[in-house]
């Protein structure tokens, strides 16, 4: 069993795409978490819903020579100046 963080939101059971998505974060080494170390703020962080979005952000960390971790916690990953 792995500690997935504080704000994890299980897919449906039969959401093979969301699982799929949630086993990538978690293999990258990212967790859910959205409270700041402090415990004095929230800041909500994105990870990929589905596994279209994770397949698209393994694209674009290899064309653009960043890590993995990075690109999934990327909210907007066109948008970045990787």
């Amino acid at each position: 069993m792995v500690l997935a963080g504080h704000d994890f939101a299980a897919p449906k059971r039969r959401d093979t795409s969301g699982w799929a998505a949630v086993a990538a974060v978690l293999a990258a080494g990212l967790r859910y978490e959205g409270f700041e170390t402090c415990g004095c703020g929230r800041e909500p962080k994105f990870r990929p819903r589905t596994s279209a979005q994770v397949r698209q952000r393994r694209r674009l960390a290899a064309r653009r020579g960043v890590a993995l971790a990075d690109m999934l916690a990327a909210r907007d990953p066109y948008g970045d100046s990787a």
